[in-house]
Protein backbone atom coordinates (compact mmCIF):
# COMPACT_ATOMS: atom_id res chain seq x y z
CA UNK A 1 0.00 0.00 0.00
CA UNK A 2 1.32 3.19 -1.36
CA UNK A 3 1.81 5.93 1.55
CA UNK A 4 1.43 10.06 0.79
CA UNK A 5 3.44 12.07 2.86
CA UNK A 6 1.32 14.66 4.65
CA UNK A 7 3.35 18.09 5.58
CA UNK A 8 3.79 18.16 9.46
CA UNK A 9 1.53 21.37 9.78
CA UNK A 10 -1.14 19.75 7.03
CA UNK A 11 -1.04 16.77 9.00
CA UNK A 12 -1.51 18.50 12.15
CA UNK A 13 -4.37 20.50 10.80
CA UNK A 14 -5.98 17.68 9.66
CA UNK A 15 -5.87 16.04 13.07
CA UNK A 16 -6.70 18.49 14.86
CA UNK A 17 -9.88 19.18 12.62
CA UNK A 18 -10.63 15.78 13.12
CA UNK A 19 -10.84 15.69 17.26
CA UNK A 20 -13.15 19.06 17.17
CA UNK A 21 -15.35 17.14 14.90
CA UNK A 22 -15.07 13.81 16.93
CA UNK A 23 -15.34 16.24 20.23
CA UNK A 24 -18.58 17.71 19.28
CA UNK A 25 -20.57 19.27 22.12
CA UNK A 26 -18.28 18.11 24.58
CA UNK A 27 -15.69 20.37 23.29
CA UNK A 28 -17.82 22.72 24.76
CA UNK A 29 -17.66 21.35 28.17
CA UNK A 30 -14.17 20.94 27.90
CA UNK A 31 -13.57 24.55 27.31
CA UNK A 32 -15.99 25.58 29.77
CA UNK A 33 -13.58 23.43 32.27
CA UNK A 34 -10.54 24.77 30.84
CA UNK A 35 -11.99 28.51 31.64
CA UNK A 36 -12.96 27.44 34.88
CA UNK A 37 -9.29 26.19 35.63
CA UNK A 38 -8.22 28.97 34.64
CA UNK A 39 -9.88 31.82 36.51
CA UNK A 40 -9.97 29.79 39.39
CA UNK A 41 -6.30 29.76 39.21
CA UNK A 42 -6.35 33.10 38.97
CA UNK A 43 -8.38 34.38 41.44
CA UNK A 44 -6.59 32.11 43.73
CA UNK A 45 -3.05 33.96 42.76
CA UNK A 46 -4.71 36.97 43.51
CA UNK A 47 -5.75 36.46 46.78
CA UNK A 48 -2.10 36.89 47.66
CA UNK A 49 -2.56 40.65 47.85
CA UNK A 50 -4.54 41.13 50.76
CA UNK A 51 -2.10 38.45 52.48
CA UNK A 52 0.33 40.53 52.04
CA UNK A 53 -1.09 43.54 53.34
CA UNK A 54 -1.84 41.65 56.22
CA UNK A 55 1.93 40.57 56.72
CA UNK A 56 3.08 44.17 56.33
CA UNK A 57 4.43 44.08 52.69
CA UNK A 58 1.50 45.71 50.76
CA UNK A 59 1.80 49.70 49.26
CA UNK A 60 0.46 52.06 51.30
CA UNK A 61 -1.10 53.76 48.27
CA UNK A 62 -2.67 50.44 46.41
CA UNK A 63 -3.32 51.35 42.88
CA UNK A 64 -4.29 49.35 39.74
CA UNK A 65 -4.91 45.61 40.32
CA UNK A 66 -4.15 46.22 43.97
CA UNK A 67 -6.73 48.66 44.69
CA UNK A 68 -9.49 46.22 42.69
CA UNK A 69 -8.86 43.30 44.92
CA UNK A 70 -8.84 45.47 48.17
CA UNK A 71 -11.98 46.99 47.21
CA UNK A 72 -13.62 43.79 46.51
CA UNK A 73 -12.68 42.17 49.70
CA UNK A 74 -14.22 45.14 51.70
CA UNK A 75 -17.28 45.29 49.50
CA UNK A 76 -17.84 41.37 50.45
CA UNK A 77 -17.42 42.48 53.76
CA UNK A 78 -15.29 40.15 55.14
CA UNK A 79 -13.00 40.87 57.61
CA UNK A 80 -9.61 41.64 56.78
CA UNK A 81 -8.10 38.81 59.07
CA UNK A 82 -5.26 36.15 58.66
CA UNK A 83 -7.92 33.28 59.69
CA UNK A 84 -10.33 34.89 56.66
CA UNK A 85 -7.91 35.49 54.22
CA UNK A 86 -6.58 31.82 54.69
CA UNK A 87 -9.72 30.49 54.52
CA UNK A 88 -11.20 31.99 51.45
CA UNK A 89 -7.64 30.72 49.80
CA UNK A 90 -8.23 27.72 50.75
CA UNK A 91 -11.72 27.42 49.39
CA UNK A 92 -10.12 28.53 45.69
CA UNK A 93 -7.28 26.73 45.45
CA UNK A 94 -9.83 23.64 46.69
CA UNK A 95 -12.11 24.76 44.02
CA UNK A 96 -9.00 24.91 41.66
CA UNK A 97 -8.51 21.53 42.44
CA UNK A 98 -11.64 20.15 41.95
CA UNK A 99 -12.05 21.76 38.65
CA UNK A 100 -8.77 20.39 37.46
CA UNK A 101 -9.91 17.32 38.18
CA UNK A 102 -12.92 17.26 36.39
CA UNK A 103 -11.42 18.73 33.26
CA UNK A 104 -8.26 15.62 33.53
CA UNK A 105 -11.31 13.06 33.89
CA UNK A 106 -12.74 14.80 30.93
CA UNK A 107 -9.81 15.24 28.97
CA UNK A 108 -9.24 11.64 29.72
CA UNK A 109 -12.71 10.30 28.77
CA UNK A 110 -12.63 12.63 25.77
CA UNK A 111 -8.89 11.00 24.67
CA UNK A 112 -10.19 7.46 25.16
CA UNK A 113 -13.83 8.16 23.37
CA UNK A 114 -12.08 9.31 20.40
CA UNK A 115 -9.59 6.57 19.97
CA UNK A 116 -12.34 3.79 20.28
CA UNK A 117 -14.29 5.66 17.87
CA UNK A 118 -10.67 5.85 15.51
CA UNK A 119 -9.90 2.15 15.99
CA UNK A 120 -13.98 0.89 15.33
CA UNK A 121 -14.35 3.27 11.99
CA UNK A 122 -10.50 1.54 11.23
CA UNK A 123 -11.65 -1.85 11.84
CA UNK A 124 -15.43 -1.34 10.09
CA UNK A 125 -13.24 0.02 6.62
CA UNK A 126 -11.12 -2.94 6.94
CA UNK A 127 -14.01 -5.07 7.66
CA UNK A 128 -15.93 -3.68 4.40
CA UNK A 129 -13.17 -3.88 2.26
CA UNK A 130 -13.06 -5.52 -1.25
CA UNK A 131 -11.49 -9.16 -0.65
CA UNK A 132 -8.83 -8.37 -3.75
CA UNK A 133 -7.65 -5.09 -2.15
CA UNK A 134 -7.52 -7.05 1.09
CA UNK A 135 -5.08 -9.40 -0.07
CA UNK A 136 -2.89 -6.90 -1.11
CA UNK A 137 -2.29 -5.58 2.40
CA UNK A 138 0.05 -7.21 5.22
CA UNK A 139 -1.78 -8.33 8.02
CA UNK A 140 0.68 -7.22 10.43
CA UNK A 141 0.28 -3.40 9.10
CA UNK A 142 -3.14 -3.18 10.13
CA UNK A 143 -2.22 -4.82 12.99
CA UNK A 144 0.42 -2.00 13.82
CA UNK A 145 -2.27 0.35 12.74
CA UNK A 146 -5.31 -1.16 14.97
CA UNK A 147 -2.66 -1.30 18.10
CA UNK A 148 0.51 -0.18 18.56
CA UNK A 149 -0.51 3.34 15.81
CA UNK A 150 -3.83 3.77 17.89
CA UNK A 151 -2.08 3.76 20.99
CA UNK A 152 0.09 6.29 20.31
CA UNK A 153 -2.68 8.77 19.20
CA UNK A 154 -4.90 7.99 22.23
CA UNK A 155 -1.57 9.21 24.81
CA UNK A 156 -0.73 11.89 22.17
CA UNK A 157 -4.84 13.04 22.31
CA UNK A 158 -4.52 13.40 25.92
CA UNK A 159 -1.27 14.72 25.61
CA UNK A 160 -2.76 17.45 23.39
CA UNK A 161 -6.17 18.00 25.35
CA UNK A 162 -3.75 18.44 28.54
CA UNK A 163 -1.83 20.99 26.69
CA UNK A 164 -4.82 23.04 25.79
CA UNK A 165 -5.81 22.86 29.54
CA UNK A 166 -2.35 24.55 30.82
CA UNK A 167 -2.48 26.65 28.29
CA UNK A 168 -5.60 28.14 29.43
CA UNK A 169 -3.71 28.52 32.98
CA UNK A 170 -0.74 29.93 31.72
CA UNK A 171 -3.14 33.01 29.97
CA UNK A 172 -5.21 33.76 32.88
CA UNK A 173 -1.48 33.92 34.93
CA UNK A 174 -0.45 36.44 31.67
CA UNK A 175 -3.28 38.25 32.23
CA UNK A 176 -3.01 38.70 36.50
CA UNK A 177 1.09 39.61 35.37
CA UNK A 178 -0.41 42.06 32.75
CA UNK A 179 -2.33 43.58 35.18
CA UNK A 180 0.68 44.22 37.82
CA UNK A 181 3.76 44.97 35.51
CA UNK A 182 3.62 45.20 31.26
CA UNK A 183 6.81 45.68 31.19
CA UNK A 184 7.96 42.97 33.04
CA UNK A 185 5.48 41.13 31.20
CA UNK A 186 6.39 41.50 27.63
CA UNK A 187 10.17 40.92 29.17
CA UNK A 188 9.16 37.41 30.16
CA UNK A 189 7.16 36.98 26.77
CA UNK A 190 9.58 38.05 24.59
CA UNK A 191 12.01 35.58 26.50
CA UNK A 192 9.41 32.57 26.37
CA UNK A 193 9.10 33.26 22.53
CA UNK A 194 13.59 32.94 21.36
CA UNK A 195 13.22 30.00 23.31
CA UNK A 196 10.37 28.62 20.88
CA UNK A 197 12.02 29.58 18.28
CA UNK A 198 15.60 27.97 19.68
CA UNK A 199 14.01 24.72 19.68
CA UNK A 200 12.22 24.73 16.80
CA UNK A 201 14.84 21.91 15.49
CA UNK A 202 13.86 19.58 17.92
CA UNK A 203 10.40 19.83 17.10
CA UNK A 204 11.44 18.75 14.12
CA UNK A 205 13.46 15.58 15.11
CA UNK A 206 10.39 14.97 17.10
CA UNK A 207 8.18 14.34 14.38
CA UNK A 208 11.06 12.58 11.89
CA UNK A 209 11.85 10.19 15.43
CA UNK A 210 8.08 9.60 15.17
CA UNK A 211 7.84 8.68 11.19
CA UNK A 212 11.23 6.33 12.24
CA UNK A 213 9.37 4.80 15.11
CA UNK A 214 6.03 4.09 12.93
CA UNK A 215 8.39 2.12 10.31
CA UNK A 216 10.23 0.10 12.90
CA UNK A 217 7.06 -0.75 14.60
CA UNK A 218 5.38 -1.77 11.76
CA UNK A 219 8.97 -4.06 10.95
CA UNK A 220 9.02 -5.58 14.60
CA UNK A 221 4.98 -6.49 13.56
CA UNK A 222 6.06 -7.98 10.46
CA UNK A 223 8.55 -10.17 12.11
CA UNK A 224 6.39 -11.15 14.91
CA UNK A 225 3.55 -11.92 13.16
CA UNK A 226 5.51 -14.21 10.14
CA UNK A 227 7.08 -15.91 13.35
CA UNK A 228 3.75 -16.78 15.06
CA UNK A 229 2.53 -17.96 11.56
CA UNK A 230 5.07 -20.01 10.89
CA UNK A 231 6.07 -21.18 13.97
CA UNK A 232 6.39 -25.00 13.33
CA UNK A 233 8.13 -24.41 10.01
CA UNK A 234 10.41 -21.77 11.89
CA UNK A 235 11.33 -24.72 14.48
CA UNK A 236 11.30 -27.92 11.80
CA UNK A 237 14.05 -25.52 9.69
CA UNK A 238 15.59 -24.83 12.99
CA UNK A 239 15.60 -21.35 11.77
CA UNK A 240 14.61 -19.36 15.70
CA UNK A 241 17.69 -17.74 15.56
CA UNK A 242 17.42 -16.39 12.51
CA UNK A 243 13.42 -14.71 13.91
CA UNK A 244 15.10 -13.55 16.90
CA UNK A 245 17.94 -11.66 15.51
CA UNK A 246 15.80 -9.81 13.26
CA UNK A 247 13.27 -9.07 16.40
CA UNK A 248 16.35 -7.87 18.48
CA UNK A 249 17.31 -6.43 15.70
CA UNK A 250 14.19 -4.41 15.38
CA UNK A 251 13.74 -3.77 18.80
CA UNK A 252 16.79 -2.35 19.77
CA UNK A 253 15.75 0.09 17.13
CA UNK A 254 13.13 1.02 19.20
CA UNK A 255 14.96 1.52 22.07
CA UNK A 256 17.31 3.73 20.14
CA UNK A 257 14.69 6.05 18.95
CA UNK A 258 12.89 6.13 22.49
CA UNK A 259 16.39 6.99 23.80
CA UNK A 260 16.72 9.71 21.39
CA UNK A 261 13.34 11.18 22.20
CA UNK A 262 14.01 11.25 25.40
CA UNK A 263 17.17 13.09 25.11
CA UNK A 264 15.11 15.86 23.08
CA UNK A 265 12.61 15.89 25.96
CA UNK A 266 15.33 16.26 28.42
CA UNK A 267 17.06 18.78 25.99
CA UNK A 268 13.70 20.82 25.80
CA UNK A 269 13.68 20.63 29.91
CA UNK A 270 17.37 21.72 30.04
CA UNK A 271 17.68 24.73 27.65
CA UNK A 272 13.86 26.10 29.70
CA UNK A 273 15.72 25.92 32.98
CA UNK A 274 18.86 27.64 32.17
CA UNK A 275 16.66 30.23 30.18
CA UNK A 276 14.39 30.36 32.97
CA UNK A 277 16.95 31.30 35.15
CA UNK A 278 18.80 34.00 32.91
CA UNK A 279 15.39 35.45 32.47
CA UNK A 280 14.35 35.46 36.30
CA UNK A 281 17.69 37.57 36.34
CA UNK A 282 17.09 39.94 33.49
CA UNK A 283 12.96 40.29 35.36
CA UNK A 284 14.95 41.00 38.99
CA UNK A 285 17.53 43.50 37.51
CA UNK A 286 14.61 45.18 35.29
CA UNK A 287 12.26 45.51 38.16
CA UNK A 288 14.47 46.69 41.13
CA UNK A 289 16.92 49.36 38.81
CA UNK A 290 14.78 49.97 36.01
CA UNK A 291 11.10 49.87 37.00
CA UNK A 292 11.58 50.14 40.87
CA UNK A 293 8.16 48.01 41.17
CA UNK A 294 6.86 47.86 44.87
CA UNK A 295 7.52 44.85 46.90
CA UNK A 296 3.82 43.26 46.80
CA UNK A 297 3.85 42.86 43.05
CA UNK A 298 7.41 41.92 42.63
CA UNK A 299 6.88 38.79 45.16
CA UNK A 300 3.89 37.84 43.37
CA UNK A 301 5.03 38.31 40.06
CA UNK A 302 8.39 36.14 40.83
CA UNK A 303 5.87 33.80 42.39
CA UNK A 304 3.87 33.96 38.78
CA UNK A 305 6.87 33.67 36.80
CA UNK A 306 8.37 30.51 38.62
CA UNK A 307 5.40 28.56 37.91
CA UNK A 308 4.87 29.88 34.39
CA UNK A 309 8.70 28.64 33.58
CA UNK A 310 7.99 25.11 34.10
CA UNK A 311 4.40 24.97 32.93
CA UNK A 312 5.95 26.58 29.69
CA UNK A 313 8.73 23.27 29.70
CA UNK A 314 6.32 21.18 30.33
CA UNK A 315 3.67 22.33 27.19
CA UNK A 316 6.94 22.72 24.82
CA UNK A 317 7.64 18.74 25.71
CA UNK A 318 4.23 17.86 25.21
CA UNK A 319 4.12 19.29 21.97
CA UNK A 320 6.88 17.92 20.98
CA UNK A 321 4.82 14.42 22.02
CA UNK A 322 1.74 14.98 19.74
CA UNK A 323 4.14 15.60 17.00
CA UNK A 324 6.35 12.55 16.95
CA UNK A 325 2.68 11.03 17.80
CA UNK A 326 1.49 12.31 14.07
CA UNK A 327 2.91 10.22 12.28
CA UNK A 328 0.73 7.10 13.64
CA UNK A 329 -2.07 8.84 13.50
CA UNK A 330 -1.36 9.71 9.62
CA UNK A 331 -0.44 6.19 9.09
CA UNK A 332 -3.96 4.63 10.43
CA UNK A 333 -5.85 7.06 8.86
CA UNK A 334 -4.43 6.89 5.50
CA UNK A 335 -5.10 3.14 5.93
CA UNK A 336 -8.91 4.02 6.60
CA UNK A 337 -8.97 6.01 3.70
CA UNK A 338 -7.56 2.95 1.58
CA UNK A 339 -9.85 0.79 2.84
CA UNK A 340 -12.58 3.07 2.47
CA UNK A 341 -11.63 3.75 -1.55
CA UNK A 342 -12.44 0.01 -2.26
CA UNK A 343 -15.10 -0.66 0.43
CA UNK A 344 -18.13 -2.52 -0.89
CA UNK A 345 -21.54 -1.86 -0.85
CA UNK A 346 -22.93 -3.82 2.12
CA UNK A 347 -27.17 -4.43 2.37
CA UNK A 348 -28.35 -4.33 5.54
CA UNK A 349 -28.71 -8.21 7.41
CA UNK A 350 -32.36 -7.81 6.58
CA UNK A 351 -31.51 -8.90 3.27
CA UNK A 352 -33.08 -12.28 2.08
CA UNK A 353 -30.49 -15.30 1.16
CA UNK A 354 -30.51 -16.05 -2.18
CA UNK A 355 -32.91 -19.67 -3.20
CA UNK A 356 -31.03 -22.03 -5.43
CA UNK A 357 -33.42 -24.13 -7.69
CA UNK A 358 -32.24 -24.54 -10.99
CA UNK A 359 -28.87 -24.06 -11.51
CA UNK A 360 -25.18 -21.56 -11.57
CA UNK A 361 -24.03 -20.19 -14.51
CA UNK A 362 -20.54 -18.65 -15.85
CA UNK A 363 -21.20 -17.30 -19.34
CA UNK A 364 -17.73 -16.02 -20.62
CA UNK A 365 -16.14 -15.37 -17.08
CA UNK A 366 -12.72 -13.62 -17.81
CA UNK A 367 -10.56 -11.98 -14.33
CA UNK A 368 -7.17 -10.61 -13.90
CA UNK A 369 -5.76 -10.14 -10.46
CA UNK A 370 -3.96 -6.90 -11.91
CA UNK A 371 -5.19 -4.94 -15.00
CA UNK A 372 -1.75 -4.10 -16.58
CA UNK A 373 -1.48 -8.39 -16.26
CA UNK A 374 -1.26 -9.20 -20.32
CA UNK A 375 -2.81 -13.32 -19.35
CA UNK A 376 -5.98 -13.38 -17.49
CA UNK A 377 -6.01 -15.87 -14.75
CA UNK A 378 -9.24 -17.45 -15.53
CA UNK A 379 -10.50 -16.48 -19.68
CA UNK A 380 -13.60 -17.43 -21.30
CA UNK A 381 -15.17 -19.64 -18.48
CA UNK A 382 -18.16 -21.13 -19.91
CA UNK A 383 -19.82 -23.49 -17.22
CA UNK A 384 -22.90 -24.73 -15.62
CA UNK A 385 -23.36 -25.90 -11.70
CA UNK A 386 -26.90 -27.87 -11.75
CA UNK A 387 -28.58 -27.77 -8.64
CA UNK A 388 -28.99 -30.68 -6.12
CA UNK A 389 -26.30 -32.34 -7.52
CA UNK A 390 -22.57 -32.47 -6.92
CA UNK A 391 -19.78 -30.82 -9.53
CA UNK A 392 -16.47 -31.62 -9.44
CA UNK A 393 -13.51 -29.24 -10.63
CA UNK A 394 -10.57 -30.45 -11.05
CA UNK A 395 -7.44 -29.21 -12.52
CA UNK A 396 -3.42 -28.98 -11.45
CA UNK A 397 -2.04 -26.59 -9.15
CA UNK A 398 -2.43 -22.83 -10.70
CA UNK A 399 -4.43 -23.55 -12.92
CA UNK A 400 -6.94 -20.77 -11.61
CA UNK A 401 -9.55 -23.25 -9.39
CA UNK A 402 -9.41 -21.07 -6.61
CA UNK A 403 -10.00 -17.68 -8.13
CA UNK A 404 -12.98 -19.79 -9.70
CA UNK A 405 -14.00 -20.78 -6.22
CA UNK A 406 -13.75 -17.23 -4.84
CA UNK A 407 -15.64 -16.00 -7.94
CA UNK A 408 -18.18 -18.90 -7.11
CA UNK A 409 -19.00 -18.05 -3.41
CA UNK A 410 -19.02 -13.77 -4.77
CA UNK A 411 -15.65 -12.55 -2.97
CA UNK A 412 -14.35 -11.70 -6.64
CA UNK A 413 -16.09 -10.32 -10.01
CA UNK A 414 -15.51 -11.22 -13.27
CA UNK A 415 -13.34 -8.57 -15.09
CA UNK A 416 -15.40 -10.02 -17.96
CA UNK A 417 -18.51 -12.17 -18.38
CA UNK A 418 -21.42 -12.76 -15.95
CA UNK A 419 -22.41 -15.20 -13.09
CA UNK A 420 -25.86 -16.04 -13.00
CA UNK A 421 -27.99 -17.83 -10.38
CA UNK A 422 -31.10 -19.06 -11.53
CA UNK A 423 -30.86 -17.01 -14.64
CA UNK A 424 -30.69 -13.67 -11.96
CA UNK A 425 -26.97 -11.76 -12.69
CA UNK A 426 -25.21 -12.02 -9.47
CA UNK A 427 -23.92 -8.08 -8.75
CA UNK A 428 -24.47 -5.10 -6.23
CA UNK A 429 -26.90 -6.43 -3.01
CA UNK A 430 -27.02 -9.60 -4.32
CA UNK A 431 -23.48 -10.40 -4.10
CA UNK A 432 -23.94 -10.44 -0.28
CA UNK A 433 -27.06 -11.84 -0.12
CA UNK A 434 -25.20 -14.76 -2.01
CA UNK A 435 -22.42 -15.22 0.26
CA UNK A 436 -24.80 -15.33 3.34
CA UNK A 437 -26.57 -18.34 0.99
CA UNK A 438 -23.06 -20.71 0.62
CA UNK A 439 -20.68 -22.91 3.04
CA UNK A 440 -17.50 -22.58 2.03
CA UNK A 441 -14.72 -25.10 3.31
CA UNK A 442 -10.96 -24.15 2.42
CA UNK A 443 -8.09 -25.55 1.99
CA UNK A 444 -6.48 -24.58 5.21
CA UNK A 445 -9.39 -24.98 7.79
CA UNK A 446 -9.96 -21.78 9.74
CA UNK A 447 -10.96 -22.44 13.28
CA UNK A 448 -11.25 -20.57 16.68
CA UNK A 449 -9.71 -20.48 19.82
CA UNK A 450 -13.02 -21.35 21.67
CA UNK A 451 -15.13 -24.29 21.73
CA UNK A 452 -16.37 -26.32 19.41
CA UNK A 453 -20.04 -25.42 19.74
CA UNK A 454 -19.12 -21.59 19.67
CA UNK A 455 -17.24 -22.51 16.16
CA UNK A 456 -19.92 -24.07 14.91
CA UNK A 457 -22.66 -21.25 16.20
CA UNK A 458 -20.43 -18.77 14.63
CA UNK A 459 -21.96 -19.78 11.22
CA UNK A 460 -25.41 -19.34 12.45
CA UNK A 461 -25.75 -18.20 15.95
CA UNK A 462 -29.57 -18.71 16.51
CA UNK A 463 -28.98 -23.02 15.82
CA UNK A 464 -30.50 -25.47 17.98
CA UNK A 465 -28.32 -28.19 19.66
CA UNK A 466 -30.47 -30.75 17.73
CA UNK A 467 -29.29 -28.88 14.63
CA UNK A 468 -25.48 -28.86 15.52
CA UNK A 469 -25.35 -32.65 16.00
CA UNK A 470 -26.97 -33.10 12.70
CA UNK A 471 -24.66 -30.87 11.07
CA UNK A 472 -21.64 -33.01 12.70
CA UNK A 473 -23.30 -36.35 11.65
CA UNK A 474 -23.96 -35.04 7.95
CA UNK A 475 -19.79 -34.25 8.27
CA UNK A 476 -18.92 -37.64 10.07
CA UNK A 477 -17.78 -35.51 12.96
CA UNK A 478 -20.22 -36.34 15.77
CA UNK A 479 -18.60 -39.58 16.82
CA UNK A 480 -15.03 -38.16 17.54
CA UNK A 481 -17.21 -35.29 19.17
CA UNK A 482 -19.10 -37.34 21.90
CA UNK A 483 -16.17 -38.79 22.57
CA UNK A 484 -14.45 -36.10 23.64
CA UNK A 485 -14.53 -35.07 27.72
CA UNK A 486 -16.48 -32.21 26.87
CA UNK A 487 -17.73 -32.38 23.90
CA UNK A 488 -19.02 -29.78 22.23
CA UNK A 489 -17.83 -27.63 24.87
CA UNK A 490 -13.92 -28.58 23.96
CA UNK A 491 -11.74 -25.52 23.60
CA UNK A 492 -10.10 -26.73 19.75
CA UNK A 493 -6.79 -24.24 20.93
CA UNK A 494 -5.56 -21.45 18.43
CA UNK A 495 -6.67 -22.32 15.19
CA UNK A 496 -7.21 -25.62 16.24
CA UNK A 497 -4.35 -26.95 16.64
CA UNK A 498 -5.89 -29.24 19.57
CA UNK A 499 -7.46 -31.43 16.91
CA UNK A 500 -6.21 -33.74 14.32
CA UNK A 501 -6.43 -32.70 10.74
CA UNK A 502 -9.25 -34.90 9.49
CA UNK A 503 -10.95 -33.71 12.90
CA UNK A 504 -10.37 -29.77 11.86
CA UNK A 505 -11.97 -29.99 8.14
CA UNK A 506 -15.09 -32.26 9.23
CA UNK A 507 -15.17 -29.39 11.74
CA UNK A 508 -15.14 -26.85 9.44
CA UNK A 509 -17.45 -28.58 6.96
CA UNK A 510 -20.29 -28.97 10.14
CA UNK A 511 -20.16 -25.62 10.18
CA UNK A 512 -20.43 -24.95 6.74
CA UNK A 513 -23.45 -27.17 6.24
CA UNK A 514 -25.29 -26.01 9.66
CA UNK A 515 -25.63 -22.64 7.79
CA UNK A 516 -28.19 -24.85 5.07
CA UNK A 517 -26.49 -23.44 1.96
CA UNK A 518 -27.84 -23.28 -0.94
CA UNK A 519 -24.49 -24.10 -2.49
CA UNK A 520 -21.54 -25.84 -0.29
CA UNK A 521 -18.06 -25.31 -2.08
CA UNK A 522 -15.30 -26.87 -0.97
CA UNK A 523 -11.91 -25.46 -2.47
CA UNK A 524 -8.87 -28.19 -1.83
CA UNK A 525 -10.55 -29.34 1.43
CA UNK A 526 -8.96 -32.95 1.80
CA UNK A 527 -5.89 -31.81 -0.23
CA UNK A 528 -3.82 -31.88 3.19
CA UNK A 529 -5.27 -35.38 4.56
CA UNK A 530 -4.91 -38.60 4.44
CA UNK A 531 -6.55 -41.36 2.39
CA UNK A 532 -8.67 -42.49 5.69
CA UNK A 533 -9.88 -38.89 6.40
CA UNK A 534 -9.68 -38.18 2.94
CA UNK A 535 -12.65 -41.04 2.57
CA UNK A 536 -14.57 -40.04 5.23
CA UNK A 537 -15.11 -36.52 4.06
CA UNK A 538 -16.43 -37.38 0.22
CA UNK A 539 -18.49 -40.22 2.01
CA UNK A 540 -20.02 -37.63 3.79
CA UNK A 541 -20.62 -35.30 0.43
CA UNK A 542 -21.49 -38.12 -1.02
CA UNK A 543 -24.42 -38.85 1.30
CA UNK A 544 -25.63 -35.33 0.79
CA UNK A 545 -26.09 -35.99 -2.95
CA UNK A 546 -29.46 -34.98 -4.59
CA UNK A 547 -29.75 -32.97 -1.55
CA UNK A 548 -27.84 -30.16 -1.60
CA UNK A 549 -26.12 -28.39 -4.51
CA UNK A 550 -22.32 -29.12 -3.83
CA UNK A 551 -19.22 -27.83 -5.65
CA UNK A 552 -15.77 -29.42 -4.93
CA UNK A 553 -12.33 -28.06 -6.16
CA UNK A 554 -9.49 -30.58 -5.94
CA UNK A 555 -6.09 -31.59 -8.16
CA UNK A 556 -6.91 -35.40 -6.84
CA UNK A 557 -9.13 -37.90 -8.58
CA UNK A 558 -10.79 -39.64 -5.21
CA UNK A 559 -13.06 -36.50 -5.56
CA UNK A 560 -14.10 -37.70 -8.59
CA UNK A 561 -16.30 -40.98 -7.01
CA UNK A 562 -18.85 -38.17 -5.50
CA UNK A 563 -18.83 -36.58 -8.80
CA UNK A 564 -22.85 -35.78 -11.02
CA UNK A 565 -20.24 -33.48 -13.21
CA UNK A 566 -16.49 -33.40 -13.61
CA UNK A 567 -15.47 -30.23 -14.77
CA UNK A 568 -11.56 -29.58 -16.24
CA UNK A 569 -9.69 -26.09 -15.92
CA UNK A 570 -6.47 -26.33 -17.29
CA UNK A 571 -4.38 -23.15 -18.00
CA UNK A 572 -7.31 -20.19 -17.19
CA UNK A 573 -9.93 -22.51 -19.48
CA UNK A 574 -12.74 -25.08 -19.58
CA UNK A 575 -10.48 -28.54 -21.12
CA UNK A 576 -13.22 -30.90 -20.13
CA UNK A 577 -16.61 -31.17 -18.91
CA UNK A 578 -18.31 -34.65 -18.49
CA UNK A 579 -20.77 -36.01 -16.12
CA UNK A 580 -19.13 -37.83 -13.10
CA UNK A 581 -19.90 -41.70 -13.54
CA UNK A 582 -17.99 -41.25 -17.59
CA UNK A 583 -14.72 -38.68 -16.30
CA UNK A 584 -11.89 -39.49 -18.47
CA UNK A 585 -8.77 -37.47 -17.76
CA UNK A 586 -7.31 -35.70 -20.16
CA UNK A 587 -3.83 -36.79 -21.61
CA UNK A 588 -1.99 -33.84 -21.08
CA UNK A 589 -3.75 -33.20 -17.35
CA UNK A 590 -1.36 -34.18 -14.36
CA UNK A 591 -3.48 -34.86 -11.32
CA UNK A 592 -2.94 -36.66 -8.35
CA UNK A 593 -4.40 -39.88 -7.85
CA UNK A 594 -6.03 -41.39 -4.21
CA UNK A 595 -6.48 -44.71 -4.37
CA UNK A 596 -9.55 -46.05 -2.77
CA UNK A 597 -9.99 -49.09 -0.73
Amino acid sequence: MERVEFPRNQLFRKYFRDLLHRAGLRAILAVFLLVAVGLTEGVGLLMLIPFLQLIGIGDSTPSGVVAVVEHVWKSSGLPMTLPAVLSVYALIVSAYALVQWWSTILNSKLSHAITRELRDELFEAMARVQWLRFTQIRGSDINTAMTANLNAVESGTYGLFMLISTAFVVAVHMGVALTLSVPLTCVAIASSATLVIILRPLNRQSYRLGEEWRRTMAALYGVLMEHLGGMKLAKSFGAEARHIRSFCSLSGGLETQANRFAGILSSTQMYYEIGGALVLCLFFYVAVEILQIAAAKLLILVFLFARLVPQFSWMQRTWQGVLNMLPAYGAAMEMAQNFRCSAESLPSDAVAPIQLKKEVELRGVSFRYEKADTRPVLQGIDLTLPAFQTTVILGPSGGGKSTLADLLIGLLTPDDGEILVDGTRLDGALLHAWRRSVGYVPQESVLFHETIRENLLWARPEAQEEEIWEALRLAAADEFVSELPQGLDTIVGDRGLRLSGGQRQRIALARALLRKPVLLLLDEATSNLDQKNERRILEALEGLQGKMTVAIISHRLAAVQCADQVITIEGGMVAQAQPGGTYRRPSRLVLTDSVQK
